[in-house]
């Protein structure tokens, strides 16, 4: 598939048959978007041909929640995979060792996370439904959290055996689901050492989903030990005179956990975060929480707002920094890099937290460590 760079029309190509697959962040002003209108051209939101194509395979097994999805499909989709089961992957992250995230597999076991941001994972069918917790992420997207609500028990509806992660929630939505497997959040102690808690849970959870698929709990867990993570969770990135970690977190559950797991995971360190709060719709509704759960860093970098769907918002970056106690950064990146580093000490431990583009800044503040090390 040729790739371009920017939205054109003329990027549409003149072939027959054509089928346009878009983000739901492409509205129909798009020029892409209504050059397939224009032309009659069928064109379907991404969601959409997820459920298109899972319904091409026997065994759809599709991960939907407000978090973990991507940890769950693709620690399943490894396990399995380590089994000789080749089952068909579409996962929404990067697993170091993967050259893709997606793969077709035989067309027998199809593993794929369902993004409940726009609706879409209401559409699809599947074999085995994974839903480890439902918050209100997303709800001023899709029409309120009762809409939100809604959509997810549609999944579990489409789906022939749910297997579903117990809280007030999740019992209320899924309770009555006549082929519901019910799993408590409690982790075994030996169970994966050494991981964060966030991490054990969804390793856990894709055990119990292999079970359900005829995996044996000896395998599947044998299979797990050798899993490397998903990208940007907990994710090293240097261990010097001062650590670097990356981590995904862009809600608050997410965030206490990500801060949590980082104290226990290197106790004594002076954590450094850098967090980057990622869309303004998402800022301005949580603005309390994150404000509350950053005051608990030791030294705090709030970088500009991923902005996504929207280029404004009521909140901004520099308020939730004074909000929290933090530092507002600003102006390039090597710039901001600079403002970090300039107050790191050896042993301490930075941690970069953000869905957007803060990926950009670890590569150089590990440079600056470096030179401390000289």
């Amino acid at each position: 598939i040729p790739v371009a760079k920017g939205h054109d029309a003329a990027n549409l190509p003149a072939s027959r048959g054509l089928l346009v697959v878009r983000t739901s962040a492409a509205g129909e002003d798009n020029p892409e978007v209504a050059e397939a209108a224009r032309r009659g051209v069928p064109c379907v939101r991404r969601g959409e041909a997820l459920a298109m194509l899972a319904r091409t395979c026997a065994t759809p097994v599709c991960v939907s929640g407000s978090h973990g999805k991507t940890s769950i499909s693709a620690s399943l989709a490894f396990l399995l995979d380590r089994l000789g089961r080749n089952p068909g992957v579409l996962i929404g992250g990067r697993v170091p060792g993967w050259n893709r995230n997606g793969s077709p597999g035989d067309g027998g076991l199809f593993v794929a996370e369902a993004d409940e941001s726009d609706g879409t994972h209401a559409l699809l069918s599947c074999a085995l439904g994974i839903v480890p917790n439902v918050d209100d992420d997303h709800a001023w997207s899709v029409g309120g959290r009762t809409c939100l609500e809604r959509n997810f028990q549609t999944f579990a509806s489409n789906s022939k055996k749910l297997l579903y992660v117990a809280s007030e929630t999740t019992d209320r939505l899924f309770g009555n689901h006549p082929c519901a497997v019910r799993m408590t959040p409690d982790v075994p102690s030996g169970f994966l050492p050494g991981r964060g808690d966030f991490q054990r849970l969804d390793a856990w959870i894709a055990l119990r989903a292999a079970e359900l698929l005829g995996v044996s709990r000896a395998e599947a867990e044998a299979a797990l030990a050798e899993f490397p993570g998903v990208d940007r969770r907990l994710s090293l990135r240097y261990d010097g005179a001062a650590t670097v970690m990356e981590d995904y977190a862009h809600h608050p559950v997410e965030l206490r956990e990500s801060l949590r797991s980082l104290r226990t995971l290197h106790p004594g360190k002076r954590l450094i975060v850098v967090f980057q709060p990622h869309r303004y719709a998402r800022l301005e509704r949580y603005f309390n929480d994150f404000a509350e759960i950053l005051t608990q860093a030791d030294a705090l970098f709030v970088l500009p707002v991923f902005a996504a769907w929207t280029s404004s918002g009521t909140r901004s970056a520099k308020d939730l920094a004074a909000r929290a106690g933090g530092v507002a950064l600003d102006g390039t990146w090597d710039a901001m890099a600079d403002a970090v580093a300039a107050v790191l000490k050896k042993g301490d431990l930075v941690a970069v937290i953000g869905a957007g583009d803060s990926a950009n800044l670890p590569p150089l503040l590990i440079r600056r460590i470096r030179r401390m090390e000289q």
